[in-house]
Order: C-alpha cells, then structure tokens, then sequence
C-alpha cells in the first residue's frame, strides 16, 4: 500500500484521496502531511511484521504436525521391531536377539534424526527475519524411517 500527497487532490491512502487528514478533518498542511506519512509509514512496518510473523507460526505449526503424523504413521514399525524382539527373546535366540535390537535401535535412531531435524528446522524458522528468508526456508518430513 501506498501514501503520496498531490496538491490538487490530496493525499492518496492506499489508494483513495483525502482532501482533509482522516483523523482529524483538518485541511493537509506541510507538517499534517510529514506527521501522517511517518505514522503510516511505521504503521506499514509494524502490519509487515505482524504479517511475517504470523507466517512464521503457520509454517512452524505445519513443521509440527507433519512430524507429529509421520511419526505416528510409521509407529507401527517401532511395534513390529519390539515384537520381533519380544519373540526373539522367548525362542532364547542369541542371534535374533542380537538383530531385532539392532533393526529396533535403528528405527529408533531414525526417529530421533526426525525429531533432531524439526528442531533444526523450528530454529532456523525462529531466526528468520524477512519475507526472502522465509520463502527459501523448506523442511521435508519425508526422510525415510
């Protein structure tokens, strides 16, 4: 949005003209002029922020849900680890011990590279100071568990 004065039309607020300040009535003189235009100005500052910072939380709720469903659509295989686990140790089986907790730590070592990865990615999205910064941000919740 903008904010310009013309002489022969007033100042022009986002788009429309105002013969007198909207605010008060009063005919624009030089110093009603500098005063608005610094206000909408700040106020332009302040929405612009307000407009990225709720942009922010929208992409760090996204970051949020997508590793909360991923970890939980691929809870199962954490379930069929520990089973086979389970079974492994009731068949006394040395060596299938020995693999069931190495595909269980493996699955759970995922899972954490997942959680390890959001914390990264809601950091670095904290960090984030301008609209630039925040359309080259990305995170995939798609690494393979």
């Amino acid at each position: 949005m903008s904010c310009e004065y013309f002489a022969d039309k007033g100042m022009k607020i986002d788009g429309n003209y105002w013969l007198v300040h909207p605010q008060t009535g009063v005919a624009w003189n030089s110093t009603s002029i500098e005063d608005y235009k610094k206000t909408y100005e700040a106020q332009q500052i302040l929405l612009e922020q307000e407009r990225l910072e709720s942009e922010k939380a929208d992409q760090l709720a996204a970051i949020k849900e997508a590793v909360f469903n991923k970890l939980n659509d691929e809870q199962w295989r954490v379930q069929k680890a520990q089973e086979h686990l389970l079974m492994a140790e009731l068949a006394g089986d040395q060596a299938e011990i020995g693999l069931s907790k190495a595909d269980l730590a493996e699955l759970l070592s995922q899972r954490e590279q997942l959680r390890l990865a959001s914390d990264k990615a809601e950091q670095t999205l904290a960090d984030i100071s301008t609209y630039e910064e925040l359309e080259e941000f990305t995170f995939d919740v798609n690494i393979s568990l």
